[in-house]
């Protein structure tokens, strides 16, 4: 998601007002309405705050409603309210909260639901987008040392010293009501670890709340023991041992040189070349690799989990190593992701984000991507209305960038017409393309183009050695124009036909 400083370029036309964050209200359920009416009922209000901080999508997008009306209530939404009140509908938008999605559509908030963000609260994005933090391996804090960033990231990593820490830091930003709710998030993480001081600090009063035991850690489902064992905990309730953190610092990233060895030998492991077959390796390497940010290495561990090579089969992983190659650029984690997306592995089914991250690779010239995009636009579906004129646009450059099915495809595109002029002889050259490429369809549409000889030479032979390599490979279409065909067809052409086709396909057989 882009992001932006919430200066000028933050302020609403006018004020947010009533009328911009009517439709938001308007799906409040009736308690929270009233709440819109009386934001001096704190704990109300601290509630939501909870739930949002909780990653809870209603909850946040009811907040933002909810504080709209009471900073408007001057007239005027200054650039810190207006931060606050975007940063809320973008957390439940992300989660697909559809009427944040609408509301951000309504104010100046230059949101897009398609880029890649995460919640300003709470680090997490949407399906398939939870950003794991990289291993942090700095020593463990026990008090804030001047650098919020780093103990943010110790944090994140598990750490429920630096936990602890951090919240005792926002607690102190007592100007700022987000920051104590924060501080009260990180206080209830490190008492789910056994953390003796924030157990202590929870027991201390009602002043902080205690989240139910069933309640994770609102902002990382990682955790570390005492001897620095990190464990990240999915959803599925699963623990996976990552690895003991190291006793001295190391750096977060490395430079290019460092990984990209490690994701060669893990290609190698994989697939055996030059090496014996190997997952585990492969996985252990690819690992190492993604620990340095390599984008190949993470969308490898995604293919990995999705086959069960080497591990469990878990479609969710797979799902969630594509994403985060894909924030990195790969464009083959993009294409993965838009097929979990596509089918719904590992995520729920969505079309619009499919077509999403097919446009992303489909920029980056892959023709894998461009043609899905192509079948998107010339079917159409959920939210997203049938466009020929783009079907055609990315059916011409899958084509023309190497896809073995598209050839076949623009052809029809240009025979008939369809989101462009009609130009059937230009059709010819794509279905002599899909041929060579051994494309049934192809075969079927050559033979069916000779037979009438209307935008190419006219050969009955010709015709029927195509349409009997379609027809032999159960192409429905091709049967029927052999039928059409034969009265017109000689046994002599038929017979050198019938000797062209038993050689071909003797050919491909072997192949």
């Amino acid at each position: 998601m882009s992001r932006f400083p919430y200066i000028a370029s933050l302020v609403f036309a006018g004020t947010l007002g009533l009328s911009e964050l009517a439709p938001a209200l308007a799906s409040i359920p009736a308690p929270a309405a009233e709440i819109a009416q009386n934001t001096d009922d704190d704990p109300l209000i601290r509630e939501y705050w909870r739930k949002s901080y909780a990653g809870d999508a209603e909850a946040q997008r009811i907040l933002g409603a909810i504080l709209s009306y009471d900073y408007a209530e001057d007239g005027h939404i200054d650039d810190d309210e207006h931060f606050t009140i975007t940063r809320l509908l973008e957390c439940a938008a992300l989660q697909g909260d559809q009427p944040a999605i609408d509301q951000l559509q309504n104010i100046n908030a230059n949101f897009n639901i398609s880029e890649t963000g995460e919640c300003y609260y709470t680090g997490a994005g949407y399906t398939a987008d939870q950003k794991q933090n990289a291993p942090d391996t700095s020593d463990t804090a026990n008090s804030y040392d001047g650098d919020e960033d780093a103990l943010r990231a110790r944090a994140m990593n598990g750490d429920p010293a630096a936990q602890f820490a951090l919240a005792e830091y926002l607690e102190g930003q007592f100007l700022f009501f987000d920051a104590f709710e924060e501080a009260e998030g990180w206080y209830n993480c490190a008492a789910k670890q056994g953390y003796a001081p924030a157990i202590a600090v929870l027991a201390d009063g009602d002043a902080i709340t205690t989240y139910p035991a069933s309640e994770p850690c609102p902002f990382t489902n990682r955790t570390m023991d005492a001897n620095g064992t990190i464990t990240e905990r999915f959803t599925s309730s699963r623990s996976i041992v990552i690895e003991p953190a190291p006793a001295a610092p190391a750096p977060v990233s490395a430079p290019a040189t460092a990984s990209e060895p490690l994701f060669a030998d893990a290609l190698a492991a994989y697939h055996g070349d030059g090496v014996p077959q190997d997952f585990t390796r492969a996985m252990e390497l690819a690992r190492k690799a993604a620990d340095h940010n390599h984008a190949g290495a993470i969308n490898l561990i995604g293919i990995m989990y999705l086959n069960g090579s080497g591990v469990a089969p878990d479609a969710t992983e797979a799902a969630y190593h594509y994403r985060r190659a894909a924030d990195l650029g790969d464009v083959s984690a993009m294409v993965n992701l838009a097929d979990c997306y596509l089918h719904g592995i590992g995520v729920d089914v969505s079309i619009p984000r499919a077509r999403e991250w097919y446009e992303k690779a489909a920029s980056d010239g892959d023709a894998y991507a461009q043609y899905n995009l192509s079948a998107i636009y010339q079917s159409g579906a959920e939210g997203i209305e049938p466009d020929p004129v783009l079907a055609r646009k990315w059916m011409k450059l899958a084509a023309e960038n190497g896809d073995p099915d598209a050839p076949y495809y623009y052809g029809h595109f240009l025979e008939y017409g369809i989101g462009g002029p009609e130009d059937p002889a230009g059709a010819i050259a794509w279905y002599q393309k899909a041929v060579e490429l051994d494309d049934t369809n192809g075969f079927a549409a050559m033979g069916r183009m000779h037979y009438y000889g209307e935008y190419t030479t006219e050969d009955l032979e010709l015709a029927w050695y195509y349409l009997s390599i379609a027809a032999a490979r159960d192409h429905v279409e091709a049967k029927t124009w052999i039928e059409v065909a034969a009265p017109s067809v000689t046994y002599e052409q038929r017979a050198r036909a019938a000797a062209q086709v038993t050689r071909y396909l003797a050919e491909k057989g072997a192949q």
